[in-house]
């Protein structure tokens, strides 16, 4: 029963560990991507290691603390976005767009074969 508890103990912590780490990686380098956007003067990762640092650090202990929930919410949060943005229908100006791009592709290929001007037919080019 010990053994089993202790056991269990050593899971939790080690997940618990393992989760801090990979929110602390996320969470810093969010950090520096946007100290490097509002102080262009200084050292994004200097700047982090003065101010963001802890405060970081104490966000990846909390939600290595609480991996139980974190976990599979953060799964669930990746999989609904996955399904929720994965290839919506175009709107009306991605179609116009997406039309204008391939109208003026198929201009540029036929200029390239010396095809423009010519109409075609099933054989290819008619003199």
């Amino acid at each position: 029963m010990l053994v089993g508890l202790l056991l269990l103990l050593a899971v939790y912590v080690s997940v618990a560990l393992l989760t801090a780490r990979v929110v602390y990686g996320i969470e810093r380098a969010r950090v520096i991507e946007l100290e490097r956007d509002w102080h262009a003067d200084e050292d994004p990762v200097e700047r982090f290691r003065r101010q963001g640092q802890s405060a970081t650090a104490s966000t990846a202990f909390l939600y290595g603390m609480a991996w139980p929930v974190v976990v599979p919410a953060y799964l669930f949060y990746r999989c609904a976005v996955l399904v929720i943005t994965g290839r919506p229908p175009p709107a009306p100006c991605e179609r116009v767009d997406r039309a204008e791009r391939l109208d003026a592709r198929i201009r540029e290929l036929e200029e390239s074969l010396g095809l423009r001007g010519h109409a075609l037919d099933e054989n290819g080019p008619r003199p």
